[in-house]
């Protein structure tokens, strides 16, 4: 199953905000035994969000995810610029009015924010109600702005998130599951890093290709991570197994360490640990 990610926002562009946000999400994919294929970043802008869409389609997901431009300010334009993409009108949704009052109430009550009285403040978050006809609006107990999940067609969903990490990470733990589920299926991902004795990337080039032969299959993918020169440098490999089933990725991505050790071996090279990931 094919993933796509579109992040919005110019302060990615600019370099005053670190995208956290790609990464977290290709882990909760690469979790659910899915791959992410293709991402983007866009400005804040109906134009280069089109164009994003465009790149990615181009790519066939089955499920594009944005990350960013859902909140009550006029940059965030994400979901009126999705549904305009695919021809699909805005109309007030009755559970996002919900969502929005209620965490807007209980925002006040903590004090953390003041009650809306201006036109200007009502209207800001009116906007944050407002969803593609046919959308579902999901929860966000963290931040205001619903996250909003939307079936295209029968080949293409999309998933809308804030693009505020932790209010990302509690709809994508807490709300979209089902929705992730019935699009993805269950599945499982597995990676274990592999440090070796040598200090040369160069020196695991030929126990790489060796691998790759007797791997073709890409739900195994072996990766050398080199991250700097130095006699007290070991160069560290990672294996990373995705599958149906829990038991089955185990039991591959240990045969695949065994079958990578053994490539190693006969280059004259050592395991010297293998730590599997979380």
């Amino acid at each position: 199953m094919t993933v796509a990610l579109l992040v919005v926002g110019n302060e990615i562009l600019d370099g005053s905000t670190t995208d956290t946000n790609s990464s977290w999400v290709c882990r909760q994919i690469a979790g659910r035994g899915a791959g992410v294929v293709r991402t983007a970043v866009v400005p804040d802008d109906p134009r280069e969000i089109a164009q994003g869409l465009d790149f990615l389609l181009q790519a066939g997901p089955k499920l594009i995810v944005t990350l960013g431009g859902l909140g009550p300010t006029r940059d965030d334009l994400t979901v009126e610029a999705v549904a305009s993409y695919f021809g699909i009108e805005t109309t007030e949704h009755a559970d996002a009015v919900r969502i929005v009052n209620e965490r807007y109430a209980a925002l006040a009550a903590k004090g953390r924010v003041a009650d809306a009285t201006s036109p200007a403040a009502l209207r800001a978050r009116a906007k944050m109600t407002r969803l593609p006809e046919g959308g579902i609006a999901l929860d966000n107990q963290v931040g205001a702005a619903p996250g909003v999940w939307l079936d295209v067609r029968e080949d293409l969903a999309i998933l809308n998130l804030p693009g505020v990490p932790s209010e990302l990470k509690y709809i994508v733990l807490n709300e979209a599951g089902t929705h992730l589920e019935r699009v993805l299926g269950v599945g499982y991902f597995r990676s274990a890093t592999i440090v070796t004795s040598t200090n040369d990337e160069s020196e695991l080039s030929g126990a790489l290709v060796a691998f790759d032969r007797k791997y073709d299959d890409p739900t195994v993918y072996l990766k050398s991570r080199a991250k700097r020169f130095g006699k007290d440098v070991r160069m560290q490999v990672t294996i990373s197994v995705r599958g149906s089933g829990l038991d089955d990725v185990t039991d591959r991505l240990t045969a695949a360490i065994e079958n990578f050790r053994t490539e190693l071996s006969d280059e004259s090279i050592e395991v010297q640990s293998v730590t599997f990931d979380d």
